[in-house]
């Protein structure tokens, strides 16, 4: 019987101590990945464009940062530790709020009388001007602001069969039905001994809701500094190598830095106002940026305050990206904010019905 009874032991031995090993590399696994999205989170809200890493992280789609999470849960709860299924719980919160960007439904205030403002980075127009603007005013808009915008060619003109006031200057256009009070073209601003464009306009329109002063902006996009001119080739210009090609410390923080100099021009022309402002465009600027954080975050966000979800704008057949926002000063508010007019851009457009502040 002894000599029977010794394989049993030792067959069970291996299996106690196998089973003991992975209940600890799945319980370090489990602590590693929370930790690394904290990091993650960290760095790129507090770092964010002050390094280039950082800088192109901020543009990288973050569900690939959940990847790890649904194999980890698994594990914990065939293996255990059952208790640490809160790490994942937690994991999960980081990935899906902060690093993500949901925005739980909150229930909006109903306003008296609003103005409905769409704003949408058209492309260079490449879908067409009627497709445009059949996408455009099917929301019924009473004022749109385009960005990346032919305005020498057709669209200007149908814009002007539709609405009242139309103005096209350099990629901007603006059609009201309001009056157009004023139209600034602002000064080029000096960057690494060149004049650059600082890439926004500013206009005053006399609304129902009184005088409103808008800035239309759409500073540098990080996409050509990248190579991605297609988000969806991101992995392959990886693997080829291509995505590091160049210089891509210097073109990353200079691209980075020109676009903080730009939405800094448009910032600061917003905080000198007497008016209520109305900033509105393609930011490109993601969340956790800290370019944003600095300069808009004073504005009542339009998606934040009356939308939910995660509210992204580009590429505009796979989204990823909240770039595209409505933002406005304390004197407005927003009762509704949506988005759409798929299939016509790259972007999606953000439209919001905006009130006076009780």
């Amino acid at each position: 019987m002894s000599i029977t009874a010794l394989p049993k032991q030792a067959s069970r031995a291996p299996s106690s101590w196998s089973r003991r090993w992975l209940r600890s590399a799945v319980s370090a696994c489990a602590f590693l990945y929370l930790t690394l999205l904290a990091v993650s989170c960290a760095a790129l809200y507090y770092i964010g464009e002050s390094w280039w890493v950082t800088a192109a992280a901020l543009y990288v789609p973050r569900v690939a940062l959940a990847l790890p999470l649904p194999f980890l849960a698994g594990l914990l709860w065939l293996f255990g530790p059952h208790r640490l299924l809160w790490t994942q719980v937690a994991a999960a919160i980081l990935v899906v709020f902060p690093l993500m960007g949901f925005v739980a439904p909150w229930p909006s205030a109903p306003l008296g009388h609003t103005i409905r403002v769409l704003t949408l980075n058209v492309n260079s127009g490449y879908s067409g001007a009627r497709a445009i603007l059949e996408k455009v005013t099917g929301f019924s808009p009473d004022v749109v602001l385009l960005e990346e915008a032919p305005w020498g060619g057709e669209l200007p003109d149908l814009l002007r069969a539709r609405f009242r006031f139309v103005e096209a200057s350099t990629q901007f256009i603006v059609a009201s039905k309001f009056r157009i009070a004023a139209v600034t073209d602002p000064d080029r601003v000096p960057f690494y001994g060149r004049v650059r464009s600082p890439r926004f306009m500013r206009y005053v329109l006399e609304t129902p809701l009184g005088s409103v002063a808008v800035y239309c902006v759409h500073p540098l996009s990080p996409r050509g500094v990248l190579h991605l001119h297609r988000f969806r080739e991101a992995f392959h210009q990886l693997r080829t190598g291509q995505l590091l090609a160049g210089d891509p410390e210097a073109e990353v923080g200079s691209n980075a830095t020109l676009r903080s100099l730009q939405i800094a021009e448009a910032a600061g022309g917003a905080a000198r106002e007497q008016l209520p402002v109305l900033i509105a465009g393609d930011t490109n600027l993601p969340g956790l940026s800290a370019v944003y954080r600095k300069w808009l975050s004073k504005y009542q966000d339009g998606f934040q305050a009356a939308s939910s979800g995660f509210g992204y704008t580009f590429p505009g057949d796979h989204p990823f990206l909240r770039l595209d926002r409505i933002l406005v000063s304390d004197q407005l508010r927003f009762a509704s904010f949506q988005i759409g007019c798929a299939g016509v851009s790259d972007h999606l457009c953000v439209v919001a019905d905006i009130g006076v502040r009780q």
